[in-house]
């Protein structure tokens, strides 16, 4: 398992058999290469990747060579104590092979997020490998986010660190060097990966692609990983991508669409999606799709209704995890949890307190002290534990607000709701329109369709083949059915009245 330092600065130390498929993939296992090589590793941990190329050069090299290409070896981290560790490992192996030799290690302590720390090699590699820090942008303090912003061109709005990376590899190598890294995979597909997707398919080569699918790669942690193979320079028409189970499929580029989501197809499944694509439109263009209440409390916010309590006139009986309360129901409204739907008629089981007026306004906290005494008495108890969310950024003001404003009016009204993560397509339509929703997305049909025969077509086999193709997967057969995924799906022309 990994530790707290390594979370917080999102190592996660490579096995060797990823190790060496990367290595491998690279052209790192013929004595040529690596007598010729400049190889690099600008997060290189405890040395997992730069310990194996040494390994290698060692075995398959003369002395000589080995020992220049040892020289050669480079190696940068934020973490003083992994340097030293890749040090020392290093220094181990060259006293077992050559007892009498030293080698001053080219393993420096920088900052790979600032970047003139580095700038003074750029050109220089035939090799950038390794295995990049993956860290949230929400996660990196505000010293870490002012390095990044406006410095790096894959990076912009949300984003992981990994993708900067990507940028920074390619700025290290040669022209017509090679960079194979390990990474979370949803830079495929993902938003925050567009502009690496651009910059990739504009001005190099990704020669190859290995996808780990919901395979784990890494030993007690979680993470949807894919190897990349990109020559600095050339051209990206199409990626031939290595998938479970001896799968080979492609990715083709569309160059009049830069910034689109990569997807792997066999010419089976191309040929399958083409038909979709043709019989109608967009999802989300024949309907409004919106993710559902964001309190980042539910515990507070979202109780469960005790179905046998008695509670006075004009109250409702909430069981909070250790006591009932009565509280006023003109603050209430019902809502569902989509993750755990069965059917559309599911009793509503659940209260939301609902600080809002019709418009969506938050009510001042002095009329909610007056008018619902009781649901303020019990918000009021969590307020030190509401003002901390966001790391404690919640505007004091707001204290009682919702985490997020999104949905305050979209999650009511008729919908067909559906889990965040499905392992197959789970679309229900919601019996009851006054009742809000979380955990997951709702599509509201526009007017003109029919939505009892929309919601056979989104619960059908043909939307499991798309999401499958398209999606993130996740583990045990679980997909993402996130609305940038499901918004794409086409649907029928026949399912649109009038029209054709």
């Amino acid at each position: 398992m990994i530790n707290q330092k390594q979370k917080r600065l999102g190592a996660v130390y490579t096995p060797r058999r990823i190790v060496d498929m990367i290595l491998d993939g690279a052209g790192l296992a013929n004595a040529e290469t690596l007598a010729n090589a400049r190889i690099c590793d600008p997060a290189c941990g405890d040395g997992a990747f730069l310990t194996a190329a040494a390994e290698r050069a060692l075995n398959l090299l003369p002395k000589k060579d080995a020992l220049r290409t040892l020289r050669r070896l480079t190696g940068c981290d934020i973490n003083p104590a992994a340097v030293n560790e890749c040090r020392v490992q290093l220094d181990a192996l060259l006293k077992k092979r050559h007892p009498k030799e030293n080698v001053n290690w080219r393993l420096r302590v920088c900052n790979a997020f600032n970047r003139s720390e580095l700038q003074n090699e750029w050109g220089r590699f035939t090799h950038v490998v390794g295995n990049p820090p993956y860290i949230r942008i929400q996660r990196l303090e505000e010293e870490g986010r002012g390095l990044i912003d406006g410095q790096w061109k894959t990076m912009r709005g949300a984003y992981d660190s990994y993708l900067l990376f990507f940028e920074l590899g390619l700025e290290l190598l040669r022209e017509g060097g090679t960079l194979a890294y390990i990474a979370p995979s949803s830079w495929l597909r993902s938003r925050a990966g567009r502009n690496l997707r651009a910059m990739l398919a504009q001005s190099h080569a990704v020669t190859r692609l290995i996808d780990f699918q919901d395979e784990q790669a890494f030993e007690g942690v979680s993470t949807y990983t894919a190897v990349a193979f990109i020559q600095k320079g050339g051209e990206t028409r199409r990626i031939p991508v290595h998938l479970g189970g001896g799968t080979l499929a492609y990715i083709d580029i569309d160059k009049a669409d830069l910034f689109r989501p990569w997807t792997a197809l066999t010419p089976k499944d191309k040929a399958r999606m083409e038909t979709l694509k043709q019989r109608g439109p967009q999802l989300g263009s024949v309907a409004d799709i919106h993710v559902g209440i964001q309190t980042l409390a539910d515990s507070v916010f979202i109780l469960p209704i005790e179905p046998n309590a008695t509670a006075p006139t004009g109250r409702a009986a909430c069981r909070t995890q250790n006591e009932t309360l009565t509280l006023e129901r003109w603050i209430l409204r019902p809502i569902v949890k989509a993750s755990v739907m069965k059917n559309g008629e599911d009793p509503v089981q659940r209260a939301l307190i609902y600080p809002y007026d019709p418009e969506g306004r938050l009510l001042p906290e002095t009329r909610i002290a007056e008018k619902a005494p009781a649901a303020y008495a019990w918000l009021k108890r969590n307020k030190e534990r509401l003002l901390n969310r966001d790391k404690g950024k919640t505007d004091p003001e707001r204290w009682h607000a919702f985490g997020r404003s999104v949905s305050i009016l979209t999650a009511f009204g008729g919908k067909i709701l559906t889990s965040a993560m499905n392992r197959r397509p789970n679309f229900q339509i919601c019996a009851n329109p006054n009742a809000a929703f979380y955990s997951g997305y709702c599509v509201k049909p526009k007017a003109a369709v029919d939505t009892r025969r929309l919601i056979n077509v989104l619960n059908s086999d043909d939307m499991e083949f798309y999401i499958r193709r398209i999606g993130q997967p996740y583990q045990n057969g679980w997909m993402s059915y996130a609305k940038s995924y499901i918004q794409t799906f086409p649907v029928p022309w026949s399912l649109i009245r009038h029209e054709r």
